[in-house]
């Protein structure tokens, strides 16, 4: 756990322990040129631009593992509405057939 402490001579201030964990990260040269370009423009710390763009890379994720679960289930259900379709089309076939053999006997008698 991080303890802070920060005291002046008219003010002491004693953050609580965190049970979170700090993350260390050191990105690329690229990386920090951008992170820097949108701290400036955004007038925030690099923590937590750092921590934006980390929730965001989540959450993204998250929907495109989603998504793709949705498409699975979609393709899924559209596997079974062939099959469904199939079978429908082969009753309609023995129904047809049974009707054509009534009629050709009903013809010939």
């Amino acid at each position: 756990m991080q303890h802070y402490k920060y005291a002046s001579v008219t003010l002491l201030i004693v953050l609580m322990p965190s049970q979170r964990k700090r993350i260390g990260f050191l990105p690329t040269v690229e990386v920090q040129d951008i992170i820097n370009k949108i701290c400036a423009s955004e007038n925030i710390s690099q923590s937590k631009v750092t921590g934006i763009l980390v929730e965001e890379a989540i959450k993204a994720r998250a929907s495109i593992s989603s998504s793709v679960k949705i498409n699975e289930k979609v393709k899924n259900n559209n596997h079974i509405d062939n099959e469904l379709n199939l079978v429908k089309e082969f009753l309609e076939y023995k129904k047809f057939k049974i009707l054509f053999k009534k009629a050709i006997s009903e013809e010939m008698n």
